[in-house]
């Protein structure tokens, strides 16, 4: 039996174009913000797509049109990564299982006129429904995809088991200064910090003391979706069979 740590890789692997698709404004800056902001300083053209505009992102109606500053939170939190290219799809938040067509038909277009060469999503074992939702399109979409392409899903809200890392320690303060820029969310939880401490965290078995934050990702090529999906998608019906 081998020890089974995450490897490290260099990034410099990672070709562009680069398109990130998630659910929510903010999603993408959690779970992938340094390594967006990686490939911006390297030259490589990145585009980003809420399916929502976060429209149910604030419970307590503290901040009025809500789904209105969220985009705007979006596109200066995504600034401050140096990208700029975003697509605000405005499906209603926390109902994207009930618009898979849709979501499904969107990822399909992307990947056709994207042509990207890697892809940053959902893991299939989150827990919001609409995260679980994108990750689901991108299987049944999944051969309109390069061959080659580097699938890279991540976690927002459950780390990815068996994760490759990336060594993200110099791009650290840049993601967190594009974290703050989601202040009507920070409002009700201050992932931001929190955030930052996982991104540590992934670290706890690297020896090297210069590498201090790492983003983590299942790295998969589009031929693998199916079957990690799967595989997933058993141990999580196993895992949750009394709360389902």
């Amino acid at each position: 039996m081998k020890h089974l740590f995450p490897p490290l890789l260099p990034k410099e692997g990672l070709q562009p174009p680069v398109l990130a698709v998630v659910a929510h404004p903010d999603d993408e800056v959690i779970s992938c913000g340094a390594m967006l902001a990686w490939h911006r300083a390297a030259g490589h053209p990145v585009t980003v797509v809420h399916m929502t505009d976060g429209g149910a992102g604030d419970p307590d109606g503290r901040f009025g049109e809500i789904a209105q500053l969220r985009r705007a939170e979006g596109r200066e939190a995504l600034a401050r990564l140096g990208v700029h290219n975003l697509r605000s799809v405005g499906l209603p938040d926390g109902e994207l299982p009930e618009h898979a067509a849709e979501v499904a038909a969107e990822l399909r277009s992307l990947f056709e006129m994207v042509a990207p060469r890697t892809v940053y999503t959902f893991f299939f074992g989150e827990s919001h429904r609409d995260h679980r939702a994108v990750s689901e399109a991108l299987v049944t979409t999944a051969d309109a995809l390069p061959e080659d392409c580097r699938v890279l899903l991540f976690g927002v809200n459950q780390p990815v088991p068996g994760a490759t890392m990336f060594d993200v320690t110099d791009l650290i303060e840049q993601k967190q200064h594009a974290l703050a820029a989601f202040a009507s969310q920070l409002a009700y939880n201050d992932f931001a910090l929190k955030i930052r401490h996982r991104d540590h965290a992934a670290t706890v078995n690297i020896e090297d003391p210069a590498v201090q934050y790492a983003e983590s990702f299942a790295d998969l090529r589009p031929g693998d979706l199916a079957a990690v999906r799967d595989h997933v998608r058993g141990v999580y019906h196993y895992l949750f069979r009394e709360t389902r």
